[in-house]
């Protein structure tokens, strides 16, 4: 390609402006409505919805020249605008507009019809490996436990009916206490040390009165 088809390329391109709804650091929002209602020739009211913070296309298939001459204008009021080509922007709106037409079904919806699934044939289950049992035919295949073995009582005796089976103690000598050092208080007698006497002092409350 020729640099000259390059430069007719670009020049080609259109552009869509699109004003995001927000203001430079620093720029009064008053102050930018009273500009954005001047230069729109609009009342402030109807221009204020467009410093919402939501995007707004304002100008749409607008040439690079006429491009820079509106964002020249925006950035003096401080007001933030990006470009978009023209087609970019299209394909968005006609994508919006063609979801606009589609819903999702309900939770178990049949989206398909009778004609439209495929019906797999049903396969019979294998029986040939499987017999029915005679009644009453114990149908458990372990083996029985083996026999447990007679255990050895031969160091055992049984004792005569009415014979103390414990074993008496071994009798030892009586200890006595020792309690000679020991006596008893009369009736009454405290039997902790007193306590020394403490006396309390009322606080004071002559600088306190009821609200």
């Amino acid at each position: 390609m020729s640099k000259l088809a390059i430069i007719s390329t670009m020049t080609d391109i259109r552009f869509d402006l699109i004003m995001t709804g927000n203001l430079a650091s620093g720029v009064s929002r008053e102050v930018a409505i009273s500009k954005l209602a001047t230069l729109f020739k609009r009342p402030p009211e109807q221009v204020g919805n467009l410093l919402s913070g939501k995007a707004s296309r304002i100008r749409k298939n607008l040439s690079q020249a006429e491009l820079q001459r509106y964002r020249d204008a925006f950035n003096k009021i401080g007001v933030i605008t990006k470009a978009l080509p023209s087609s970019t922007v299209t394909t968005t709106e006609n994508v919006t507009a063609h979801s606009s037409v589609l819903s999702l079904c309900p939770n178990g919806t049949l989206v398909l019809s009778d004609d439209e699934r495929q019906h797999p044939p049903v396969a019979a289950p294998d029986t040939d490996h499987i017999s029915v049992a005679n009644v009453g035919e114990s149908l458990n295949d372990e083996h029985s436990a083996p026999p447990l073995p007679t255990p050895d009582i031969g160091h055992i005796s049984l004792a005569p009916a009415g014979e103390d089976l414990l074993s008496s103690p071994t009798s030892g000598p009586v200890i006595k206490p020792q309690i000679a050092h020991l006596s008893l208080c009369g009736v009454g007698t405290p039997l902790l040390d007193s306590k020394p006497e403490i006396k309390y002092r009322p606080p004071k409350t002559d600088h306190l009165e009821l609200q």
